[in-house]
């Protein structure tokens, strides 16, 4: 049986994590869980967020975007993948990855990674650095295309430097 202390317990705690940064919908219900609130209660705190506008799936996953973009670059892929294990449904993701993460953006993207990779690759074996540079940007979760674009226009740019 849930009382009033339980639930205003249950919404400071779920008022700090959202404090310390943006949730998900699915991170926040499960940080209830693990906290050990009844799955009633926990359910309840969650529409009480949703209600006040703390909690927003779509806001999260552009915050989260526009993060990996500016501070962790990583390809469409690697943030699809993320933000579905973060609980965001599919239309969510790939609508703000269309909108945030554009071919442009994730091309410039790739091209700084792979300039900054080419540069501290100390070989000099032009094939060795094309293949370093692929891998990496691939771990990265870009395309083929984005990724061979990028190096090509790194290593342009690297010999025009030379």
């Amino acid at each position: 049986m849930q009382t009033d202390e339980d639930k205003i317990e249950a919404m400071k705690f779920a008022m700090k994590l959202i404090g310390l940064r943006l949730r998900s919908e699915q991170e926040l219900l499960d940080r209830l869980r693990r906290k050990g609130y009844a799955e009633s209660l926990s359910l309840e705190v969650m529409a009480e967020m949703e209600r006040y506008g703390y909690i927003n799936d779509s806001r999260f996953a552009e915050s989260y975007i526009n993060d990996r973009i500016n501070f962790r670059p990583a390809g469409h892929y690697v943030i699809k993948m993320e933000l579905k294990a973060k609980g965001i449904s599919e239309d969510i993701v790939d609508a703000k990855l269309d909108e945030l993460l554009g071919r442009d953006v994730e091309l410039r993207l790739a091209e700084k990674l792979a300039k900054k990779k080419i540069r501290i690759a100390g070989v000099a074996d032009r094939r060795q650095v094309r293949n370093r540079v692929i891998g990496y940007l691939g771990s990265k979760g870009f395309s083929s295309d984005i990724i061979s674009q990028a190096v090509d226009n790194a290593i342009k740019l690297d010999q025009d430097i030379d």
